[in-house]
């Protein structure tokens, strides 16, 4: 759960405060840590970084780790899942000139996105994918802080404990696993925009966002049984590029194969399935897929050597007699039932978002355009606003103006409702 620390009414940005921090921090040189006038969390992760660096002169630049474990990190780590809900929600602050940034628990930017003219002023700091904002590598910054501590951190100009930082403001949340430990943190950084309340409302809202997605969909609670023998099995093809059946990973073409062939439960003959996978074909083309077709069957029929779910896989036509469930028909059949939460739990993002197969665009248009419907007509305020999550909702005019009629007056998602249609209204 998310726990926003009350800081005092002091802005960080205004001029008077500023000149008093910037005093404090030339004391910094001579490993005094001057509390007059700074905030105490300020002081505090002053105190923390000169125990770290014994002088600001010698931060100038992060750490930085290479491209290759980078990206490592970036497949591995839960929030890959929800990043079209976390772009979505975090626009606001890019219209406004501002860039966000996620990192993992180490403190190492994953991904930075937002305006470009900032992102670059950014980049001649280092603040860039790849690179450590924790304490132990730049000392005080919104990102370190907020991972040192566990809680919501701004930070701004002098605020930072290297002077190269000096001319930029962020605000940092940290994002918790379920069971209360931290997995990364958030941040928003730019002008002094990025340290009012409400860019740190905007966090705080999509980290909730995130954490109840992870509670509900990455990391099913440590009492949870295995799913009896009855229980029908998921393959999880919606919620990223990566699909699985149980603990097997399925490639691209396995998972549109098992996709299809779930959805049109009568079953598709060889050429019906040439066609959903690669759309209208000449003769000569027709035979080659026919040749692909059989061999990705053949080799989908061994995954029941390795897989926790045996495929019970026919041919003449081919059809699935195994109780196997794919996110987009467990959706599709909880819309028909008229449980629009289970819907949006069962599918939490695109239905194979990678894939270009004529046969799944026309799965995934239909599931999007069944769950809108069923959104604007009948949604509370929390679904809608899981759905607003979702990048198919990101320019939906319609959908964000029912956001603002049926938000409760206080909630401080409105703000976020009502910065998304200012972008998308001029």
């Amino acid at each position: 759960m998310t726990v926003v620390r009350q800081y005092p009414r002091q802005n960080p940005a205004d001029d008077s405060y500023q000149r008093a921090v910037a005093a404090a921090h030339q004391k910094l040189q001579d490993a005094v840590v001057d509390p007059t006038g700074v905030r105490s969390t300020v002081t505090e992760s002053w105190r923390r970084s000169l125990e770290l660096h014994t002088t600001p002169q010698r931060v100038t630049a992060p750490a930085s780790i290479t491209s290759d474990t980078l990206a490592d990190h970036r497949k591995s780590h839960p929030i890959a899942a929800v990043l079209p809900m976390l772009r979505t929600l975090l626009a606001p602050a890019h219209d406004v000139g501002l860039i966000t940034a996620i990192s993992n628990t180490a403190g190492h930017l994953l991904w930075v996105d937002g305006a470009s003219t900032t992102r670059t002023r950014a980049e001649d700091i280092g603040f860039a994918p790849g690179t450590d904002w924790s304490e132990a590598s730049m000392g005080t910054s919104a990102p370190g802080a907020a991972l040192s501590t566990g809680a919501p951190a701004q930070v701004g100009g002098a605020e930072h404990f290297s002077q190269n930082v000096h001319d930029f403001y962020c605000s940092a949340i940290p994002l918790h696993h379920p069971s209360g430990g931290i997995l990364g943190m958030l941040d928003i950084t730019g002008s002094d925009t990025a340290v009012t309340p409400l860019a740190l409302a905007m966090l705080r809202n999509t980290a909730q966002a995130i954490e109840q997605f992870w509670a509900t969909h990455i990391f099913p609670s440590a009492g949870d049984a295995a799913p009896p023998l009855h229980t029908t099995p998921p393959l999880t093809v919606a919620s990223g590029s990566t699909a699985r059946l149980g603990n097997t990973r399925l490639s691209n073409r396995h998972a549109e194969i098992l996709t299809l062939l779930d959805w049109h439960r009568a079953g598709l003959n060889a050429t019906q399935l040439a066609y959903e996978l690669f759309g209208e074909l000449a003769p000569d083309q027709l035979r080659a897929r026919l040749t692909t077709v059989r061999a990705e069957i053949s080799r989908l029929r061994k995954l029941r050597d390795t897989s926790h779910y045996p495929i019970a896989l026919h041919s003449q036509p081919y059809r699935l007699e195994t109780p196997l469930t794919t996110d987009a028909t467990a959706a599709m059949n909880a819309l028909h039932q008229g449980d629009i939460t289970a819907a949006l739990q069962c599918a939490p993002a695109d239905v194979l978002p990678n894939s270009e197969a004529p046969g799944i665009a026309e799965i995934r248009q239909q599931l999007a355009m069944t769950l809108r419907e069923a959104v604007l007509a009948d949604a509370t305020a929390e679904q809608l606003w899981t759905y607003l999550g979702r990048s198919q909702a990101a320019n939906d005019v319609e959908a964000w103006m029912l956001a603002l009629k049926i938000l409760p007056p206080n909630s401080p998602r409105r703000a976020v409702a009502t910065a998304t249609l200012q972008r998308l209204m001029h």
